[in-house]
């Protein structure tokens, strides 16, 4: 009967090394075509005049593809696909209302508009408005205010280089 357990115990232990070998890194990488290697983001457009927006969502945008590392960070010039972008507005609408009509939370999204071109191939990957939002306290002044924007405009971040990633 020893035996018998320890030929079970092998066999569990060979499933399980093939079944993590098996569910392995995926990657975008190789849906990628091989002649789109760099992208280049110029500084977004700012409709909204909201200090230092379209320098944070621009470096935002940056620091995403820096940290997927699918596409190199280059010059226009040298860019095998481009990303433009435009902040068009930044929206507050209560969402929760207390008794008596007072409003404890806000909604702050912001709206952007992106243009993905493949400079390679003249040909817009994609083109489309991406709207985020998050949570405020009613309460909340300029600091917790900034500290919204900031954790929107990087969900905006993430979505711009998923988009463009995925766009092919």
């Amino acid at each position: 009967m020893p035996f018998c357990s320890n030929k079970i115990r092998f066999l569990g232990i060979g499933l399980a090394g093939l079944l993590l070998v098996s569910c392995g890194y995926y990657s975008f990488k190789g849906s990628l075509p091989s002649n789109l290697k760099t992208v280049a983001i110029p500084l977004f457009n700012d409709k909204t005049a909201y200090p230092n927006i379209r320098e944070k969502l621009t470096d935002y945008v940056i620091t995403k593809f820096v940290e997927d590392n699918t596409l190199a960070i280059v010059d226009e010039t040298l860019a095998d696909v481009i990303v433009y972008g435009t902040i068009n507005s930044i929206t507050q609408k209560a969402v929760s209302v207390e008794q008596g009509e007072t409003t404890s939370q806000y909604k702050l999204t912001i709206s952007v508009k992106v243009k993905v071109e493949d400079l390679r191939n003249s040909k817009v990957l994609f083109e489309k408005t991406i709207k985020q939002y998050g949570l405020l306290d009613a309460t909340a002044g300029l600091e917790e205010r900034d500290r919204v924007i900031d954790e929107t405009l990087l969900l905006i971040g993430d979505e711009i280089v998923d988009s463009t990633i995925g766009s092919w």
